[in-house]
């Protein structure tokens, strides 16, 4: 007798603990390589957890608030305590980007996303610019929908680049998960670290770069 098929819902419910096992991985690493994270596509780049920290198991949750949630004695309690990252708030910094977000481990979406605001460096000081000059009603309406228009697209395109920028995290992380390294390097460093015991950075490095090298290079 064959095993009744599975169903998509049923599908989602069993890898929700992937999502949560990418922000566990994430804080690690972030904690390990000081914030300083890497991707092929994206090189270096500044990744740590500010704001909000949720972690859960079943009912009951620890919610964590301030500028390094991640680092608070609560935050490994929990963790001990069987408890997993839920969600977590962070803050991006790549290229002349800086922004935050918060990203859902059980969806692996990101929510909250407040962009950098546009610089425009032939704005003229306050105490210097010129007095308003009044204009016709449809130029003033077209220039306001034209700013509009454009500040909206550029929220759009950082959107995409954050989006794969966290993909690229994603894959890297999958290529570790999947891998020996994961129970052979990456279990025994968060136990330790959950733990507060030292971790060797430089060996844990190593043992994850070549998995996730030679991944890329397929």
């Amino acid at each position: 007798m064959s095993a009744a098929p599975i169903n998509m819902a049923d599908r989602i419910e069993l890898r929700r603990f992937v999502g949560r096992e990418l922000l566990l991985w994430l804080w690690l690493e972030i904690e390990l390589f000081e914030a300083t994270l890497s991707t092929e596509e994206h090189g270096q780049f500044g990744l740590w957890l500010e704001g909000r920290l949720v972690l859960d198991e079943g009912k009951e949750s620890t919610i964590i608030k301030g500028s390094a949630p991640g680092s608070h004695r609560e935050a490994k309690e929990a963790l001990l305590r069987g408890k997993t990252p839920e969600r977590a708030g962070l803050h991006l910094s790549f290229g002349d980007h800086e922004c935050t977000l918060t990203l859902r481990g059980e969806t692996l979406a990101f929510a909250g996303l407040v962009p950098p605001r546009k610089k425009q460096e032939d704005e003229a000081p306050p105490a210097l610019a010129a007095p308003p000059v009044r204009r016709k009603k449809k130029r003033e309406d077209a220039a306001t929908s034209d700013l509009a228009h454009e500040s909206f697209y550029d929220r759009m395109h950082f959107a995409r680049d954050v989006e794969a920028l966290t993909t690229a995290l994603y894959r890297d992380f999958l290529a570790v998960r999947l891998s020996p390294v994961w129970e052979s390097h990456v279990v025994p460093a968060l136990e330790a670290w959950v733990e507060g015991r030292d971790v060797d950075a430089d060996r844990y490095r190593a043992a994850r770069d070549k998995v996730v090298v030679k991944k890329r290079r397929r």
